[in-house]
């Protein structure tokens, strides 16, 4: 049976109003907002609840001020799930009040259907130009009207060609010793193919034939995330069936959003479906970001060529978070000869992205995204590692705010980089500061 709004109370009288979560949101530390902070936001919850209030204007602008980075909850003595509670919210405000036209068509006419999404995309290969002006010195490229987006926000191009169109189903090597499928997502797929290159370059390098299923889709966390469970189920079934379907011994992500849908989430949103609950938690037991799974190889240390270059890291909320990803990336980075390794201050603080958040609260995710860049720069660092491609794009358009030309790039770009220096073929840094 699925979980009731109203059954979510005995979580919300958990919470002792202690005032941990206003030490690490980083909302509540731009905007001073009782309101705005995980305290505030569950109190509001249990008093709708309890029918005190009312889903209004007011309480849906409130459960949409969360970037769902899972601070409060991490910082949580009473161990409350803050970001399940939010999520339970604009669920009960799309079952109420239902989507609006916009949300609709995106989630249940473009990212639902793999198809429409691909040609959507390919007819935005086709007219960015037309809708987006170069950003400075050619760098991304920023909206010439609003459509919905803030015109002073640098946005990474869609690529040439989509990942998936750019190589076989199975890219293999000889005498592999391990199969995997790769989950690519949207922005690799579509945006960051670099990233998505690099992944595919590194395991095939250690000696891993790498799966990548045509058919496999968006993972649906934006969907879930506003409360759009049904299309989000749908969206979680078929890529359940995809995935199964390739004989592998394991899947690996590039991104901590996805990894955790697949990981955790798909089996949370399943759970009461017999034929697929099973299935959602077999996916979930063989997912491992591309991190966890070269750092487990042990030797993937070997055959890496020296670069000179003073790197920090940034943890991605859902990886470092969700699952519980950290050590990994750092272990990586410091193991590449002449890297200087930088550890900014506060490196797992949110960088304000938190998906669509930026778009629709970009003045607030900036001041956010402001601090992230203040951090990084203190550091003295000639780029930005992460493992988000999200936090990547909403990290250089901070990077460009404030005319500062570094470049941001994913961990398996960095360790590509390290092999291919070992075998003389070179590459530089600013490649990976616009696209």
């Amino acid at each position: 049976m699925e979980r009731s709004f109203e059954s979510w109370e005995k979580e919300v009288i958990r919470c002792i109003r202690c005032g941990s979560c206003q030490n690490v949101c980083p909302v509540f530390r731009e905007l001073q907002a009782e309101s705005t902070v995980a305290r505030g936001r569950v109190k509001l919850i249990r008093g709708v609840i309890t029918k005190d209030l009312s889903l209004t204007e007011g309480f849906i602008s409130k459960m949409s001020l969360c970037l769902m980075c899972k601070a409060c909850v991490a910082n949580c003595p009473s161990g409350v799930k803050v970001d399940k509670l939010v999520e339970a919210a604009r669920k009960e405000i799309v079952d109420q009040k239902g989507l609006s036209p916009l949300k609709k068509l995106i989630f249940r006419l473009i990212l639902k259907n793999r198809w429409v999404f691909d040609t959507g995309m390919s007819t935005g290969r086709i007219l960015q130009k037309l809708v987006f002006r170069p950003g400075p010195g050619g760098q991304g490229m920023l909206p010439r009207m609003p459509l919905g987006i803030d015109q002073r926000r640098l946005l990474s191009p869609l690529a040439p060609k989509p990942l998936k169109t750019m190589y076989p189903q199975v890219v293999k090597v000889l005498n592999p010793r391990l199969r995997v499928v790769f989950f690519t997502g949207c922005m690799i797929n579509y945006i960051y193919t670099d990233t998505g290159r690099a992944v595919i370059n590194v395991l095939n390098r250690l000696g891993i034939d790498v799966v990548i299923p045509k058919l496999q889709n968006c993972c649906g966390t934006p969907v879930r995330m506003n409360g759009d469970y049904e299309t989000a189920r749908e969206m979680a079934r078929a890529n359940i069936d995809v995935l199964l379907k390739e004989k592998a011994d394991g899947v690996v992500v590039a991104c901590g959003t996805c990894g955790l849908a697949l990981k955790e989430e798909y089996a949370e949103l399943l759970q009461d479906e017999p034929r697929y609950a099973e299935r959602a938690k077999l996916l979930g037991k063989m997912v491992k970001d591309f991190t966890e799974l070269v750092v487990s190889l042990g030797d993937f240390k070997e055959n890496i060529g020296e670069l000179p270059l003073k790197v920090t890291y940034h943890d991605p909320c859902h990886l470092v978070r969700g699952l519980k990803v950290k050590e990994q990336p750092r272990e990586i980075i410091k193991q590449i000869p002449g890297v200087k390794f930088l550890e900014m201050k506060n490196p797992d603080t949110c960088c304000g992205s938190g998906g669509s958040f930026s778009l629709t609260h970009y003045e607030l995710s900036m001041k956010i995204n402001n601090r992230k860049v203040e951090d990084i720069l203190q550091t003295g660092a000639e780029v930005v590692v992460t493992g988000c491609s999200a936090c990547r794009m909403h990290i250089l358009d901070g990077l460009h705010r404030q005319e500062v030309g570094m470049g941001v790039m994913h961990t398996a770009q960095l360790l590509e980089m390290a092999y291919d220096a070992k075998e003389g073929i070179p590459k530089g840094v600013n490649s990976f500061s616009q696209s």
